[in-house]
């Protein structure tokens, strides 16, 4: 029976994809506590759940960790203390932060570093095209709109080539020169 019951636990985790986040439990009725919660509190908050780290140690239970929230943050401790087998809940859930705030932010950076990486590749295709093979000792570094170019430039003419170039690329708000030769 005692195996039954782990086996459907670790399944049930599995199913809800959250088996990884489940900590390793002092006994079984702790992990099977800990889910219950886990369940609980998604079911009633849905993702922003997800930011609460949830730690049980017999009949007592401490939320921890960040949500986004207000409506979150102020129930998951009732949420808890409804599930058999909660005693005690020591709420320490902090407000913001949490899943979706983090989301947010690794979708900006991720957004920027797409922009950058494009910008990066739109200046050195139109280097290939004024210089040509003088681009391959051309580094350019693009962040936010402002481009570096290093590398060394072999005569004052190809130079003033390249920033024109990077200048003049859709995108680009300010160049910064960083190469070394003829200028």
């Amino acid at each position: 029976m005692r195996n039954r019951r782990l086996t459907v636990l670790m399944v049930f985790g599995l199913v809800l994809g959250i088996a990884g986040a489940l900590p390793a439990a002092a006994t079984l009725d702790d992990a099977v506590t800990n889910l219950k919660v886990r369940t609980a509190l998604l079911e009633k908050f849905g993702t922003d759940a997800l930011g609460i780290k949830i730690d049980v140690n017999g009949a007592n239970v401490v939320l921890s960790g960040a949500v986004d929230e207000k409506a979150t943050q102020a129930g998951a401790k009732a949420v808890a203390a409804g599930v058999k087998g909660v005693g005690s809940v020591d709420d320490r859930i902090a407000l913001g932060n949490g899943p979706a705030t983090r989301t947010r932010t690794a979708t900006r950076k991720a957004k920027r570093n797409l922009d950058d990486s494009l910008l990066e590749a739109r200046v050195k295709g139109r280097l290939f095209e004024q210089v040509g093979e003088n681009a391959f000792k051309i580094e350019v570094h693009a962040s936010g709109g402002i481009v570096t170019l290093r590398g060394s430039l072999p005569t004052a003419a190809i130079h003033a080539t390249a920033l024109d170039t990077a200048k003049g690329t859709k995108g680009v708000a300010r160049v910064i020169d960083r190469t070394n030769g003829p200028k």
